[in-house]
């Protein structure tokens, strides 16, 4: 008889100690979610932040593109260097468009990398269609 009561015993223990174990490993995966979404929020408003940024930026740019277009309605026309740049200007514009649809899609470990290159080719695409402007 004494036997039973202490294996009752031991199972008693052994249940309260899992239950307690299994509290706690879903009290640390609760933790570890909040983290995931805190992340995830930040990670939401950063790309909501350089989007807004993008699109004020590239307004700017396409109103450049207006100006230059007028001026070469004109009748100026461009040398074989400044269609060149205008090329290179093109096509980094049409890669940032194409960026610009991805921004929502780019995941925590990649956001520093893309955030730097799609910011360094916004500048560049601004000083190419600046300088285009200035030859004028």
């Amino acid at each position: 008889m004494k036997k039973l009561k202490w294996i009752f015993i031991a199972g008693m223990c052994i249940v309260v100690f899992s239950a307690c174990n299994s509290n706690s490993q879903k009290k640390s995966d609760q933790r570890s979610n909040a983290v995931e979404t805190t992340i995830s929020e930040e990670l939401h408003q950063a790309h909501c932040d350089l989007l807004a940024k993008a699109n004020e930026e590239l307004a700017n740019i396409n109103q450049k593109v207006r100006d230059l277009n007028d001026k070469i309605k004109k009748g100026e026309a461009l040398t074989d260097a400044q269609n060149a740049a205008l090329d290179e200007f093109e096509a980094k514009q049409a890669s940032i468009n194409k960026r610009m649809h991805d921004i929502k899609n780019i995941r925590q470990e990649d956001w520093e990398n893309f955030k730097t290159t799609f910011e360094n080719d916004m500048q560049d695409i601004n000083a190419v269609i600046d300088k285009l402007l200035s030859e004028f």
